[in-house]
């Protein structure tokens, strides 16, 4: 049996008493799915929550592009999902399939509808736990919204990264470029001239060269550091990215099935209407006295 310790940590069952949990945990039923098995499918009615017992669950989207599907999370052991279908009842935004053989617990949403209608004071507990998240919801999408990668790495940068940067920035510049090219010069033509003075690098200018070697070698790993935090910039990009198109996809998918369900709707009231308007017409037709 499931514990009542377990039960308080679900978001939506926070704010229920011992002995609403003691009474909740006896709606669960076991179920076993084999490895392989889809527990439901993306846009199956969402009629139930689960408790995963054992085993290990996949949740995953379809990829249209690509034909194929997406994995968005793992679930193991003590995790649960599908709670908020509980209260919904839509249909399910993602896949979620068994990665091996599972035991899970699951509690039908009529049934927990009739927990709730018996206990009111529950139901406007659970509102308002449900309302306290959508606002943290709210501010968390806000923020994800205005989210600055650059700026982020900013504040995270060490003193060290920053001189490296400020490096590999002035070394690939044109200043550098006349810079140096200005030095070497110099360099070259004082100790070619030898009518003046002892040249202190004399061609084939040695010294000049192994300041090179240790220029270029100092240089190299400089710039690779600045590299990688590029190419980590690239990646939370990339990353921020995906999770905006996949949410903008669930989020278009869910605005499709609604869009599916009120024209379903409204032909089903056009077809009432339609039935309405004959039904009269054919007592209209029966009232007409026929012709002899």
């Amino acid at each position: 049996m499931i514990d009542v310790t377990f039960l308080s940590r679900i978001p939506i069952f926070e704010r229920l008493d011992i002995a609403d949990l003691k009474y909740l945990r006896e709606l669960w039923t076991p179920r076993t799915y084999r490895a392989g098995e889809v527990i439901f499918p993306i846009g199956d009615a969402g009629s139930s929550m689960y408790i995963i017992e054992d085993g290990i669950v996949d949740i995953s989207v379809p990829d249209e592009f690509n034909k194929k599907h997406v994995q968005v999370s793992v679930l193991h052991e003590g995790d649960f999902f599908g709670e908020i279908s509980l209260l919904d009842g839509l249909p399910r935004t993602a896949t979620a399939t068994a990665r091996e053989d599972v035991k899970l617990l699951i509690m039908n949403r009529d049934d927990f509808i009739m927990f709730l209608i018996q206990r009111p004071a529950v139901a406007i507990s659970m509102l308002g736990e449900v309302g306290s998240r959508l606002r943290e919801t709210n501010k968390l999408v806000t923020s994800l919204a205005s989210r600055n990668v650059n700026e982020e790495l900013e504040e995270q940068l060490s003193i060290g990264d920053r001189i490296a940067d400020k490096l590999a920035e002035f070394g690939g510049s044109w200043p550098f470029i006349i810079t140096f090219m200005t030095l070497l010069v110099g360099w070259m033509t004082m100790n070619s001239i030898q009518m003046w003075f002892r040249p202190f690098d004399e061609f084939p200018f040695i010294f000049l060269n192994l300041i090179l070697s240790c220029l270029a070698a100092l240089q190299a790993p400089v710039i690779m550091m600045s590299q990688n935090r590029a190419s980590k910039k690239d990646r939370l990009r990339a990353e921020l990215d995906y999770q905006v198109n996949l949410k903008s996809e669930l989020l278009l998918q869910e605005l499709h099935a609604k869009m599916d369900g009120l024209r379903a709707e409204e032909l089903h009231e056009l077809q009432k209407s339609l039935r309405s308007e004959l039904g009269r017409l054919h007592a209209r037709l029966d009232e007409i006295p026929k012709e002899g």
